[in-house]
């Protein structure tokens, strides 16, 4: 949000990046404090309660090598982050409906998020609309959502499967390395032995 607010060619856009960036970074700050609190009070493991940086880039919400903001036009990253935004409302009312018992407090905190991400859907889409056909921002939006859902899925499998694949990885890396190693050394005895069949006078 930021890299489009710096790039976009348009200061009320670039206002309303800005201010969506830093609902962005208050929303981690609540979550943040809602973690530790639950860590403090049931003595939970760091380690067990712990946001997965990794999961950003596995949900699409980042590349390697270049921004969103980059590679989709004005209109399609509006649909994206609006699609994105009602995803992100739908889990965090269910996330909140299991504190609202329990830990009222938090429920208020992640209800005043709630506020924040309607408010983020709403503006974002209705750009989209005014933007597109009706029929491609239709088209657009379930895209979007479709492609969300599947890369979430993805996201989460990682974590449960790990115990599966991990071991499959690091198998693999070491067969890769062997064989490496392999070749390497099958190369050097090679050039020794050409050397060896070289006639020094032949070098002169």
């Amino acid at each position: 949000m930021l890299f489009a607010a710096k790039v976009v060619n348009n200061k009320k856009l670039s206002d309303g990046f800005i201010r969506h960036s830093l609902d962005e970074y208050k929303h981690c700050f609540i979550f943040t404090n809602i973690k530790n609190q639950i860590i403090s009070e049931y003595k939970i493991n760091k380690k067990e309660l712990s946001f997965v940086p990794s999961h950003i880039y596995n949900k699409g919400y980042i590349y390697i090598d270049h921004f969103i903001f980059e590679k989709k036009k004005l209109n399609d990253f509006a649909i994206f982050v609006g699609a994105n935004e009602e995803i992100a409302e739908k889990k965090l009312i269910a996330f909140s409906n299991h504190l609202k018992e329990h830990k009222p407090w938090a429920y208020t905190e992640i209800q005043n998020i709630l506020k924040d991400e309607e408010r983020h859907a709403e503006y974002s889409l209705k750009f989209a609309k005014n933007n597109n056909s009706f029929f491609s921002y239709k088209i657009k939006l379930a895209k979007e959502k479709t492609l969300s859902f599947f890369r979430h899925i993805y996201a989460n499998s990682l974590n449960k499967f790990s115990f599966i694949f991990n071991p499959i990885l690091i198998t693999i890396l070491i067969f890769i390395s062997l064989i490496t190693h392999f070749l390497k050394l099958k190369k050097s005895i090679t050039d020794e032995d050409v050397m060896k069949n070289i006639e020094p006078n032949s070098i002169t």
